[in-house]
């Protein structure tokens, strides 16, 4: 019965560390860039579209397909990178845990 007690301690001790790590998350911002320059996303913590930015100069409908991978690369590596970022966090937060790597 003791046993259970404390994994129930554990448990409540858990659950208030990750949410305070969600909180401490949603004020994180990452900016990704794309490879040209022209097209900047800013995502936060929670995987929250913040901003795009596009250069005015790719601007014309003869650039519409470009700009629509573009985005879509930009922003899967924002999210790549908040997603090591949120992993680092964890770390600093909570050492290493054996769960493996969290799919954020």
């Amino acid at each position: 019965m003791k046993n259970m007690l404390d994994m129930l301690k554990q448990a409540g001790q858990i659950k208030k560390q990750a949410s305070q790590l969600q909180k401490m998350m949603s004020g994180k911002e990452h900016e990704a860039v794309s490879k040209d320059g022209k097209i900047k996303i800013k995502i936060n913590g929670r995987m929250n579209l913040i901003a795009i930015e596009i250069s005015s100069d790719i601007l014309s409908p003869e650039n519409k397909d470009h700009i629509e991978r573009t985005i879509l690369n930009t922003w899967a590596n924002a999210q790549k990178e908040m997603e090591r970022i949120m992993q680092d966090e964890l770390k600093s937060q909570f050492g290493d845990l054996p769960f493996g790597d969290m799919p954020f």
